[in-house]
């Protein structure tokens, strides 16, 4: 009953994963409706029961096609709902607000991800394909005519980055002459619509008609200043293949542009035809497979789901009426499939009742044709069909690319855009920069407006850089308190004095929040693209890194991240510590180092904090204060985070097994307060024992986590949830300091060092402070008696310094003979 032919066995793996690539957005609308769905119904376990199946059946399909990225943020996802799953318990608003953010975070990662294979698959299927083979995205040539230097510069960037030849052209007679010359060249013409009259006389003759039939002789596309819906008609009157209005975003124009370049490679559609008829499902089967349709075909309507999973059609063509189950029983059975949700059902039958049609379709089919029908109408069908699924699936995978509180594009957009970016070999003379924008004293604005209240200064501070930017330019969120802007322009000074500009107007900016008048400054870091530098993470690291320093150095200003001039010394010695680093993971160069934290009550209870240390070959030991500034510019930070939590949970494990209680304090950045694969693989580690209670304790640093205070919230009772507490350092006495404190869920803070070097003062309010708040209290860096004797009297819980015992590699400190009891 098949048409198949025989293809390689690479091929069809290909094909499997295109597939599933292709369901994806739609599978996780799905899941986005099930979960607004379930917060709106209070939380009824019937719609959690499907909710959990379909986020694991996504995560399973992840893994079998070549996307973990999916497995790894479901699995998280699934660890977290399942503290709710058949125990009747309802969530607090907190943990619903975490919750969704981990919904969010999932579609962001499952859609990136995806686009990111897609990539791949595309590259790999273009270096496969024979000389015979429709030609590739690489050896298209897309023309720019009419468009805006700024527009065009983009443009050029993100087609190239997409292996497009760019040209830009200088009026229609240059396009019109090229088309005569060459009519069969394969080529895409981007047209502003001043020029749609010239390109397509109403004569429909000359231009870039094609003289025999009166169709387009060209794929063209335009873009418009407006929304003029005279003008979107003219355009859609001659068969234009997409249409935008600005502002325009590049990105997606060079990603629409690749779909109209390989729609002809993708164009052997697959069809699964269920018929119990062997007669009609050969009729069915002869027409799709002459029209160069894919087509397998099931007689027996029990081994449909079988047959989807082995064959992933594009569209299903099923017999209304069958022995052992009805058409619109296995559409329902069909339609429960996550991974087949989205998939276009058409009714083949000869019923000409129109309402049991029309019921028909009310169980999830798209269309429904009536026996006997014509072949053209058949291949019309079921070709328009596949189409417009595949375009609602490709306009998904371009939405929720921003957020609903401030309307701003995500940050996975901006690292999307920045990676294809560096892929590109662009010959446009321009500079590209990323600046990160942070508010300025953000803990006074919570204090005036509250956390919620920063989303609507955000907003407004975006919408107000909005009327300072090109339409390209890509201004998206970054954090609680600050934003990301990816734009280019003709030199590196236009840049700094276009962010200067950007200071100066934002801080005349009023803004109205509540009722509340306020205002705010901006300190902006850039960082310059260049040729063959670092990833996109570096890239952002160092945009922060110089924001940081424009704060520190009063706010309203801006830093230019940029290598200082050093001697040959310095540079070399900087240099032989990023190698080192690059170089410690592979060779084994990082070590772990141990201090005791002593109650000053006395407690037999072992608590260390762990000091990671870098090794060179000779034996040399590098401080933490060495190295880290350099990971952090490196963009390695995460990755050390990772290795130093991943050697403390093995220390615990091994000290347990010997029946030993151990708690370790492990230090870490604030990546990890929106970096979900790391939180995923703490829940795994949880799930499998290997993360039990009372054994670990991060440590953030109190200024970092207090502009990011909605982001640190999430993950600090995610943390909590799986038997991991949390510990702010260098705390002083500060309005921001006690509503940092009150705001999140901690168990200890570490005294700033500048309230040991003094008398005392500000100690006693600190330490009552948290003990009202049942929250411990560490005195680090102690280093002789007489703090001893200042901290014994404010009421310190513990205390941490060389006093008490240098680092060392091992953990043999007496805590039962401690000399502090």
């Amino acid at each position: 009953m098949s048409s198949d032919k025989p293809v390689e066995t690479r091929s069809q793996k290909l094909d499997l994963i295109q597939s599933f690539l292709q369901q994806v957005p739609g599978r996780v609308s799905a899941i986005l409706e099930n979960w607004h769905q379930l917060v709106h119904s209070d939380w009824d376990g019937k719609m959690l029961d499907m909710l959990i199946e379909r986020i694991t059946t996504l995560a399973e399909s992840g893994g079998k096609f070549g996307v973990p990225q999916i497995t790894q943020s479901g699995n998280s996802l699934i660890g977290h709902l399942s503290d709710y799953h058949n125990t009747g318990l309802k969530p607090q608003h907190d943990d619903v607000v975490a919750l969704d953010g981990l919904i969010h975070a999932f579609k962001d990662a499952s859609i990136q991800a995806c686009n990111q294979q897609a990539e791949s698959l595309i590259h790999e299927a273009s270096e496969s394909e024979d000389s015979e083979s429709p030609k590739a995205a690489g050896e298209c040539q897309v023309f720019l005519l009419g468009i805006d230097e700024g527009l065009a510069a983009s443009l050029t960037r993100n087609l190239q980055a997409k292996n497009f030849d760019v040209a830009l052209l200088a009026d229609a007679d240059e396009m019109i002459h090229h088309y005569e010359i060459n009519p069969d060249d394969h080529c895409i013409l981007i047209s502003h619509t001043d020029w749609l009259g010239q390109l397509f006389p109403e004569s429909k003759t000359g231009g870039l008609w094609n003289k025999e039939n009166g169709l387009p002789g060209v794929p063209v596309a335009f873009i418009a200043d407006n929304n003029d819906l005279n003008t979107r008609l003219a355009a859609m009157r001659v068969d234009a293949n997409a249409y935008w209005s600005k502002p325009v975003d590049p990105f997606l124009v060079a990603k629409r542009v690749q779909e109209m370049t390989t729609s002809e490679v993708d164009a052997l559609y697959r069809v699964l035809i269920v018929e119990d008829d062997p007669a009609q499902a050969d009729f069915a089967d002869a027409i799709l497979s002459k029209a160069d349709f894919k087509c397998r075909s099931v007689i027996d309507p029990l081994q449909v789901m079988d047959a989807l999973q082995a064959f992933k059609p594009d569209l299903i063509l099923m017999d209304l009426y069958m022995p052992g189950a009805s058409g619109t029983e296995l559409t329902t059975i069909i339609r429960e499939q996550n991974e087949f949700v989205d998939v276009p059902i058409v009714f083949l039958s000869g019923e000409q009742d129109l309402d049991k049609q029309l019921k028909a379709l009310s169980f999830g089919g798209e269309d429904f044709l009536s026996k006997p029908i014509a072949p053209k109408h058949l291949i019309s069908t079921v070709t328009n069909r596949i189409r417009r699924a595949r375009q609602l699936n490709n306009r998904l995978g371009g939405q929720a690319r921003s957020e609903k509180e401030t309307g701003l594009h995500t940050r996975n957009y901006l690292m999307e855009r920045l990676d294809a970016l560096l892929l590109a070999d662009s010959s446009i003379d321009e500079t590209t920069c990323v600046l990160n924008l942070q508010i300025d004293n953000p803990e006074h604005l919570v204090a005036s407006v509250g956390i919620g209240g920063m989303d609507v200064v955000l907003a407004e501070v975006a919408r107000h850089l909005k009327n300072h930017l090109q339409s390209q330019d890509v201004l998206t969120r970054f954090g609680d308190s600050s934003l990301g802007l990816l734009l280019s322009r003709g030199s590196l000074e236009q840049i700094e004095s276009l962010a200067d500009n950007l200071c100066q107007s934002v801080s005349k900016q009023i803004i109205e929040v509540d009722n509340s008048t306020v205002g705010t400054t901006l300190s902006i870091g850039i960082y310059s693209l260049e040729a063959g530098n670092q990833d996109s993470r570096s890239i952002i690291a160092h945009a922060q890194i110089a924001s940081r320093e424009a704060q520190e150095a009063g706010g309203n200003q801006v830093k230019l991240s940029k290598p200082e001039p050093k001697d040959e010394d310095t540079a070399s010695d900087e240099s032989d510590i990023g190698n080192l680093i690059a170089r410690a993971f592979d060779e084994n160069l990082f070590n772990i180092f141990f201090q005791p934290v002593v109650a000053l009550q006395g407690s037999p209870e072992a608590h260390y904090q762990t000091l990671i240390r870098l090794q060179e070959p000779d034996g040399k030991l590098h401080l933490a204060g060495d190295f880290i500034p350099a990971a952090e510019e490196m963009g390695l930070i995460s990755k050390i985070d990772q290795w130093t939590t991943r050697q403390a949970i093995n220390v615990v494990n091994e000290h347990r097994k010997q029946g030993n209680l151990l708690h370790l304090f492990v230090s870490q950045s604030t990546d990890l307060l929106e970096n979900i694969e790391r939180m995923t693989w703490l829940q795994e580690k949880h799930r499998s024992g290997h993360i039990t209670a009372k054994n670990l304790t991060f440590e953030f640093n109190i200024n970092e986590v207090g502009k990011n205070l909605n982001s640190a919230k999430i993950c600090f009772d995610m943390l909590q949830k799986i038997g991991i507490t949390t510990l702010l350092t260098r705390v002083t006495l500060t309005p921001e300091t006690e509503r940092t404190i009150r705001h999140l869920p901690i168990s200890y803070i570490k005294l700033d060092y500048s309230l040991l070097s003094g008398n005392g003062e500000g100690i006693k309010e600190v330490i009552t402070l948290a003990h009202e708040l049942k929250i411990k209290v560490i005195a680090p860096q102690v280093e002789d008696p007489r703090s001893i004797a200042i901290l014994w009297s404010s009421g310190t819980d513990f205390v941490q310094g060389n006093f008490v015992q240098r680092p060392e590699n091992n953990l043999i400190y007496d805590f039962t003979e401690s000399v502090l009891n």
